[in-house]
């Protein structure tokens, strides 16, 4: 619908269009054909996979229509015979006969012979002509050729009946055919077809007028001309105007898709040939010709899959119909397909694991590159702890620094204040002529002591600024229950302070005591102190106290 809406709106844009386009599509006339047929083909595409789905959806329920046909059969046969006269009886075998016609060649050949020997108890011409073809047709069906001529023989022997004429030329007709199709020379099959040609003109004369059976042989004579348009436009317009039924459907639709093959017209054949694939299975036939001529298309088309299916399918039909003709034509044909699929089984395992490896490939790939990666942010994490870490040593350090250089900068700043108030007390005293108050000034350690005092007071503020804890801190690694004896007016005390220059990483005891103005015994013996007050390994208290 969409392709003809598109189809209709072009063409009306080129007709209002024409004298201002007409060089232009010129130039794209070609594009638009490509374009045009690009379609047509995609839709012939789509409308032949929905077949196809659709004749495998009715493949896998065969099982159960075959079953429901075989149960019809099973009531026919459970009706009491005995209580039919010859002439009733001989009619209900001919039902049931014509019931397992495709679909059972053994069933039906016991009932063509209960046929035939009641035809004998029956004095009519009528009867005993019928059997007779009956016999005929079955052995046609198992390929024995030359006793179906037998019976056709005999049944004619006295003429026939015009009644059976119809049956009987069609017999005669279908015959031959497959004689000439298994001819081994050239001139028996011509013979052969001869003969075909001859019965064909036969039975167009005492077939029904207008029924389908005669437009049918009358196609199909008109195929044996070469007039094969003309037989399709024949099939067509009947099929066009009648109603028919699933097996003739079936007849219909290979006797196009033989003519489509006579003309080479590939997608038309294989669209024919699923529609009578598609009847047979709904009429329950096991003995076709479509499906296999079906999956020999698809075969010679590149579709092994479906190839490989169908002909399986037509194969297990045939064996559970007994039909030992088309069997045999099927094992023929059969190792062809099944060697082909073989090969295209092989290459697709062979892709299978080829793809299957390169997951595995890729898998492993990405497994060594997960790793790798887990390995690297491991790394990245501790890096990253470490910077961190650096970064906060880093950071306290650039703290210390402000801190003592500030307080640096202040005691320089008191001191040289000090140094300069005590050299003009000094200087005014030596003015006064007070040489013994100089003296006793220079002699005196009171103004030493006094600076020491305020350095002790300024280093335990600014330490304590920057760690507040570092007490509580210490006395964590150290047993239970020690104090530190503070003086009054001080927040630290000796062994505080030497800890404090270790927790600076200040760690020589000689540099310890220049700084703090100990001496080096007061150092050794407060360091030795606070060891043996540790908890645990008092060889790493020190180490424990600088990571403070």
């Amino acid at each position: 619908m969409h392709i003809c809406f598109f189809f209709c709106t072009f063409v009306g844009f080129y007709f209002l269009s024409l004298s201002q386009l007409l060089f232009t599509m010129k130039k794209m006339r070609c594009t638009y054909i490509f374009l045009l047929t690009f379609l047509v083909m995609m839709v012939a595409c789509q409308k032949q996979d929905t077949a196809l789905c659709e004749l495998d959806y009715l493949i896998e329920g065969r099982y159960a229509i075959h079953a429901h046909h075989q149960n019809d059969l099973d009531s026919l046969c459970r009706m009491p015979m005995e209580q039919l006269n010859d002439r009733d009886r001989f009619e209900l075998y001919g039902q049931i006969f014509d019931r397992y016609r495709a679909f059972n060649i053994d069933s039906q050949l016991v009932y063509a012979d209960k046929r035939l020997a009641l035809s004998r108890s029956i004095d009519d011409a009528f009867y005993r002509e019928a059997a007779q073809m009956n016999m005929s047709e079955v052995m046609m069906r198992l390929g024995m050729y030359h006793d179906a001529i037998q019976y056709l023989d005999s049944s004619s022997a006295k003429g026939v009946i015009d009644v059976l004429y119809p049956y009987y030329y069609n017999l005669r007709r279908t015959l031959y055919g497959l004689m000439a199709d298994f001819a081994i020379s050239e001139a028996q099959q011509t013979s052969y077809l001869s003969l075909k040609r001859l019965y064909t003109d036969s039975l167009m004369q005492v077939q029904e007028p207008g029924s389908f059976y005669q437009e049918v042989v009358h196609a199909d004579g008109l195929c044996a001309e070469g007039q094969y348009t003309e037989a399709l436009e024949l099939l067509s317009r009947y099929e066009s105007q009648h109603s028919i039924s699933a097996d003739q459907q079936a007849i219909s639709a290979i006797t196009k898709a033989q003519i489509y093959h006579k003309l080479g017209m590939t997608d038309q054949e294989k669209e024919q040939l699923i529609i009578s694939a598609c009847s047979d299975m709904q009429a329950a036939i096991r003995e076709y010709i479509s499906l296999r001529e079906l999956a020999l298309l698809l075969y010679h088309s590149g579709d092994i899959d479906n190839a490989y299916r169908y002909m399986r399918c037509a194969i297990e039909d045939a064996k559970a119909g007994c039909a030992r003709g088309r069997t045999i034509e099927l094992g023929m044909l059969y190792p062809i397909i099944e060697s082909a699929y073989q090969r295209h089984e092989q290459v697709r395992h062979r892709l299978l694991i080829g793809f299957m490896s390169s997951i595995v490939l890729v898998a492993a790939l990405l497994a060594v590159f997960l790793l790798y990666n887990a390995r690297q942010r491991r790394r990245l994490a501790s890096l990253n702890k470490q910077l961190q870490v650096t970064y906060s040593e880093l950071k306290e350090s650039d703290q210390i620094k402000a801190m003592y250089v500030g307080r640096y900068m202040e005691m320089s700043s008191l001191l040289i204040d000090r140094f300069d108030s005590w050299r003009k007390a000094l200087n005014q005293q030596f003015k006064n002529n007070e040489i013994a108050k100089v003296q006793q000034e220079l002699a005196s350690h009171h103004f030493t002591q006094e600076q020491l005092a305020t350095f002790y007071r300024n280093f335990d503020e600014a330490f304590l600024n920057i760690f507040p804890n570092f007490i509580n801190d210490v006395k964590q690694l150290l047993v239970d229950g020690t104090e530190f004896r503070i003086k009054s007016g001080e927040q630290l005390n000796t062994d505080l302070r030497v800890l404090c220059c270790i927790r600076l990483g200040i760690t020589d005891s000689a540099k310890i005591a220049s700084f703090l103005r100990y001496s080096l015994s007061t150092i050794f013996n407060a360091r030795t102190r606070m060891r043996n007050l540790a908890k645990g390994d008092r060889d790493s208290f020190e180490k424990k106290v600088a990571m403070l």
